[in-house]
């Protein structure tokens, strides 16, 4: 843990400039997570719960939670909401994101939706992890203790363009939030704007076969770009599985469904053929509860 921390602690400037929001998966299930226009139009009234584990072979490696909902307000309107605490050894980050989405119609068949999230973010490092380990020698760099950010307004900005199983969305993170800083030192920090796009097509491949390819791309200020293709199958609407390449070398996979009506599980594992596989690997848990379809099955049963 030490060599981690050193590590760490000689790239906060680097990692408190560049800090960015947690990354996740599970798209299939949950595209609202990936973009917040998707709010209210696939799973509406589900409340989703994520969990994922990054760099698995290396203590104190990227762990993040994820819970979210979004339902159907309107014939027009979607609503939904983030909260997201993630965590990489002495480097904490909490971020709440409500989302409101409406949608146009442009002509027959082709639908416009937009959505704008708010909320607030807040950041911390807690160097008195430090002193528990058995090799702790005083520094002066560590007498910080326990580093609060001060809460600060986040914002992101999305469209999702729909036609006849083809979806195109546009996503924009970061763009109004200023320098933070600290309660009890001079350091600061400040997510650099980036932008995701991303598009699919779903496929009728059989009577209950549905194969849907998803490309995403990724990239902002001072930040390598990054390409995803994420091809799922989903049979009878109900199991799925997905393959995944993403730039870097990075590989994976999943695989999910509704294991009865109203409550889903998903499952994606990563890893690389750049970094040892007991190093690099991620796992991520999904579990989505429809609170609709629970309340009607409960009401079934007591009749």
């Amino acid at each position: 843990m030490k060599k981690l921390i050193i590590i760490l602690l000689i790239m906060v400037p680097g990692l408190l400039q560049a800090q960015q929001f947690p990354f996740l998966e599970g798209y299939n299930s949950n595209p609202f997570s990936m973009l917040p226009a998707y709010a209210g139009l696939h799973n509406p009234g589900t409340v989703f719960i994520d969990y994922r584990s990054d760099w698995t072979g290396l203590e104190g490696g990227p762990t993040t939670y994820q819970l979210s909902y979004n339902d159907r307000f309107s014939e027009k309107v979607g609503l939904g909401a983030r909260l997201i605490y993630d965590k990489t050894d002495i480097f904490k980050q909490t971020l709440f994101l409500a989302t409101y989405s409406y949608e146009v119609k442009v002509s027959e068949g082709h639908l416009l939706n937009f959505a704008l999230s708010a909320g607030v973010f807040r950041n911390s490092i807690d160097l008195t992890k430090y002193y528990n380990d058995p090799e702790y020698v005083q520094d002066l760099v560590l007498m910080y203790g326990q580093q609060n950010s001060k809460i600060k307004f986040a914002t992101d900005m999305s469209v999702l363009y729909r036609y006849n199983g083809f979806d195109a969305g546009l996503l924009f993170s970061n763009i109004m939030f200023g320098t933070a800083k600290y309660r009890n030192s001079d350091m600061t920090y400040k997510p650099l704007k980036n932008y995701q796009l991303n598009a699919s097509y779903k496929i009728k491949a059989g009577e209950k076969l549905d194969i849907k390819p998803v490309l995403i791309f990724r990239g902002g200020q001072k930040m390598p770009s990054q390409f995803e293709i994420a091809p799922t199958a989903t049979w009878n609407e109900r199991i799925w599985a997905t393959a995944v390449f993403r730039t870097g070398g990075v590989f994976g996979a999943g695989f999910g469904g509704e294991v009865v009506d109203g409550l889903i599980l998903n499952y994606s594992y990563n890893m690389s053929s750049n970094v040892a596989l007991n190093t690099f690997s991620s796992h991520q848990l999904t579990l989505g509860i429809n609170l609709k379809k629970m309340m009607k099955r409960s009401g079934t049963a007591a009749n």
